[in-house]
């Protein structure tokens, strides 16, 4: 531990916090996706880490959310 950082003004967590505490899953999972490599290149060429991934992820939303719409529409 860095003896620097003075801990001394954060109370300690007591039974009543833990007792209402609930426990969080990941918001991103980690995976490998295979795209073809112009794709990937034209990503890798427009945006730096991680801008890139957030970006392919949100593109890959609207997809996701443009086809549900699609499905729900003709439901």
């Amino acid at each position: 531990m860095n003896e620097d950082i003075d801990l001394s003004d954060i109370p300690e967590l007591g039974e009543e916090f833990f007792a209402k505490a609930r426990r969080l899953g990941p918001l991103v999972e980690k995976n490998s996706v295979v795209v073809d490599s112009d794709i990937y290149e034209w990503f890798r060429s427009t945006l730096p880490e991680p801008e890139r991934s957030k970006r392919i992820s949100q593109v890959l939303r609207i997809y996701m959310e443009r086809y549900q719409a699609r499905l729900a529409a003709l439901g």
